[in-house]
This record gives C-alpha cells, sequence and structure tokens, in this order.
C-alpha cells in the first residue's frame, strides 16, 4: 500500500516463520492483535492489495466466532512470496504490526495468539465488503477444511485395508494358496491402482 507515514511493515516471512512456532500446540487458537492497548482486533480475512502488499483484514472482537485460527493464518501466508509487506487493515484504520523482537505471544486464558499493532492511516470504508461478509468466507474456509480433514482420513483408511489385501493376494499368490491364479493377479493389479490413486489424491490434498 501507499502511504505518506514514515512507518516500516513487516513481512509474510516473518509472520509465517512466527506462527509456526505455534502452529504444533496451538493451531486451534484464533489470531489477534493488540491495538495501543485498548482494542482488540481478530484476522478475518487476507488478500493482495493493488499495491501487491499483503492486507490483513481484522475486526474488533466482541466474540471469537468467525476470527481465524492459527491454521487458517499459516495457509494463507504460504501463498505469497516471504518478501511481501504486511499491514493490518479494519474499521477504517490501517494498523503496523510491531515486529521488533518476536511477533507474537499466546494467551491461554483467550485462547488466542497475538500480536501488538499500531494505527499509522486512516482509509474510506467500502460498502461492497462487509464484516459479516468476511466471516462467511472464513466460515467457508473452515468448511472446506473440515471436508478435506474428512477426506483424508477415509483414504487413509482405504489406503491401510488396501495396502492389506495387496500383501495378502502377493503372499497367496507365491504360496499357491486361495483362489486361482488370475484371480490373484487381478487383484494386485487393482490394488495398485487403487493405491496410486489414494497416493496421489493424499499428495494433492496436502498441497
Amino acid at each position: 500500500m501507499k502511504t505518506t507515514e514514515d512507518i516500516e511493515l513487516t513481512t509474510a516471512g516473518k509472520l509465517l516463520d512466527e506462527l509456526k512456532g505455534f502452529e504444533k500446540k496451538y493451531w486451534h487458537y484464533n489470531v489477534v492483535a493488540w491495538v495501543d492497548d485498548d482494542h482488540t482486533v481478530g484476522v478475518v480475512g487476507i488478500w493482495q492489495d493493488e499495491d501487491d502488499d499483503l492486507r490483513i483484514e481484522v475486526e474488533e472482537v466482541e466474540e471469537l466466532e468467525g476470527i481465524w485460527t492459527v491454521d487458517d493464518v499459516i495457509q494463507s501466508l504460504e501463498r505469497y512470496d516471504k518478501d511481501t509487506k504486511v499491514y493490518l487493515a479494519g474499521h477504517g484504520y490501517y494498523f503496523a504490526i510491531d515486529s521488533e523482537g518476536s511477533v507474537f505471544t499466546d494467551s491461554d486464558d483467550d485462547e488466542v495468539v497475538g500480536c501488538y499493532a499500531s494505527i499509522f492511516g486512516e482509509y474510506h470504508i467500502s460498502s461492497w465488503l462487509t464484516p459479516q461478509d468476511l466471516r462467511d468466507i472464513a466460515e467457508e474456509r473452515r468448511k472446506r477444511k473440515r471436508e478435506a480433514r474428512h477426506e483424508t482420513i477415509a483414504l487413509v483408511i482405504i489406503t491401510i485395508a488396501v495396502f492389506g489385501w495387496l500383501v495378502y493376494n502377493i503372499y497367496a499368490l507365491f504360496a499357491g494358496i486361495g483362489g486361482p491364479t488370475w484371480e490373484k493377479i487381478l487383484w494386485i493389479v487393482v490394488c495398485c491402482i487403487v493405491l496410486f490413486v489414494n497416493g496421489a489424491t493424499l499428495y494433492h490434498n496436502k498441497e
């Protein structure tokens, strides 16, 4: 973003590196910013602005429903170049993240991971995208993630079962037990195809 203020913005890479330190234990905590010690705002969206800087949309926190989690923010930041400049925006104000030393800290009382930020500019609030719109976007994102997790679990279970059936048929083929040879060969081929398809799908889901 363009500004006349003498302000140094942090980068997506710095935020990403720090958040990954919270990923294992606090992946489900919501991400917030404490502004001038008076207000708490939460992340509700991330996109690149017309100047190729990263705009993290925030809104004042009344309750944590709809606020992005550590996992949400990490997945979004990973899509951008690590040198991309980052700022917060919400309620007509621009906020700069305090990036001296450690950026984020966790609060077990509120189950949030937060940073400190200060106002450095203002903007005209657009009427085409409301806070409710952003909450709906965040909820849809979480819904897709839940569906993807369920699909991954199902694929893993199927893959384990198919692998076991493959091993059995290979053993039966060489041991000369079970049904006809052609049937065991057919099952081996089918199992290999299923394992390949499942493996490719799991890899794609991970990406």
